[in-house]
């Protein structure tokens, strides 16, 4: 039941609210949507608001007073990062013909391959906790992006299930080995799983692959919380529970400048700074991004991001390194077949610039699958 102010009074009445028990009435709470909702044991009706009549006078309340704190409020998005990220759309996956050849390519053998899966990793502070997810869909404010990585969302050959569940007041998840006796012996506390199939868990490896990265699982107490951490060794506190192997990803981001035109990749999880004004006066804006691996899984190639600076700022991506007088900024892995669960960008070339020290520049068009 997703939370939207358009549904928050389309399921329950409040006409009749005086003459019902305030018994009837359950308060739960949604732990995709991070809001209470209560639920009717009589009528099996649920509804966003609160349905007790002393309940609705102080909503009245809390909304004026929020309408005036609003005045006040200060930005808290003065690089327009948020407005950035508002413009992603994802490019079109592939088609199936395409995919199915990747399949035959990588995963020899196998009749119904599963689709990479994302697994974000987000922390937070007060107490210092963390949350694994699929989705994006967590408090900027509260929540910081980790570590990305990808493993399967359905089993493949040598994989094991690794359950999610969640615990409230603070919200926090744990992932442990199915059918494996790993919870920490004084883990007290009562976890819950997800109504979502997908943010229940996910297949990864017990033991390394080719492209895969150790990850480490760790927990401490007060309240019971567990981490995922690359360190070989754990902190101060934290009790080491046992380890998997995936794949590392990252999130790369495409800027566009109009005057003069060129563009830039930018690897990192936030902007920051990487929007707006540069120090020479160019004004950016970001206009997609994407995911992809940062190790060398199997069936992919290596990118290079290069730049030069003269006569103003340009971006090549080739798999070539330190390409002719180009410097290398970053590089990533992606694959140049269709595969399961990715998406095709086209890296095209200008076939003449007029800014350029030569008459014509390379005439490349290349296709990138990408996460």
């Amino acid at each position: 039941m997703p939370y939207s102010p358009e549904n928050s009074q389309l399921e329950v009445g409040f006409e009749g609210a005086d003459s019902q028990p305030q018994q009837e009435w359950e308060e739960n709470f949604d732990d995709t949507s991070q809001h209470p909702y209560w639920y009717n044991t009589t009528t099996q009706e649920s509804t966003w608001e609160n349905p007790h009549p002393l309940a609705l006078l102080n909503d009245e309340s809390k909304q004026a007073e929020d309408a005036e704190a609003d005045k006040h409020e200060v930005d808290l998005d003065p690089g327009g990062v948020t407005l950035a990220l508002s413009y992603f759309e994802c490019p079109p996956m592939v088609p199936r013909r395409w995919t199915d050849f990747g399949n035959k390519v990588l995963f020899h053998g196998v009749k119904d391959p599963s689709p990479f899966f994302r697994i974000n990793v987000f922390s937070a502070e007060n107490p210092k906790r963390e949350a694994f997810k699929p989705t994006n869909n967590v408090d900027l404010k509260v929540w910081s992006t980790k570590i990305v990585m990808y493993a399967f969302s359905r089993e493949m050959p040598n994989t094991v299930y690794y359950d999610i569940t969640y615990s409230m007041n603070p919200f926090r998840t744990r992932l442990l080995p199915q059918k494996l006796a790993s919870q920490a012996k004084r883990d007290i506390s009562r976890w819950n799983k997800s109504r979502k199939e997908e943010e229940c868990g996910f297949w990864a490896f017990p033991l390394q692959v080719p492209g895969s990265e150790m990850f480490y699982v760790d927990w401490t107490s007060s309240p019971d919380r567990y981490s995922i951490t690359t360190k070989p060794t754990p902190e101060w506190q934290w009790t080491r529970c046992f380890s998997f192997f995936a794949y590392t990803a990252s999130k790369f981001h495409v800027l566009e400048c109009l005057d003069p035109l060129c563009y830039k990749v930018v690897e990192g999880h936030v902007l920051g700074d990487s929007v707006g004004l540069d120090e020479w006066g160019q004004q950016w804006n970001c206009i997609m991004a994407f995911f992809a691996f940062t190790t060398q899984v199997p069936g992919t190639n290596c990118y290079y991001v290069q730049e030069q600076f003269e006569p103003h700022y340009r971006t090549r991506v080739g798999m070539e390194p330190s390409y002719r007088g180009w410097t290398d900024n970053t590089k990533f892995y992606a694959f140049d077949t269709a595969m399961p669960g990715t998406s095709k960008l086209s890296v095209q070339y200008t076939t003449q610039s007029i800014e350029a020290y030569t008459l014509t520049a390379e005439q490349v068009r290349r296709n990138v699958f990408v996460l």
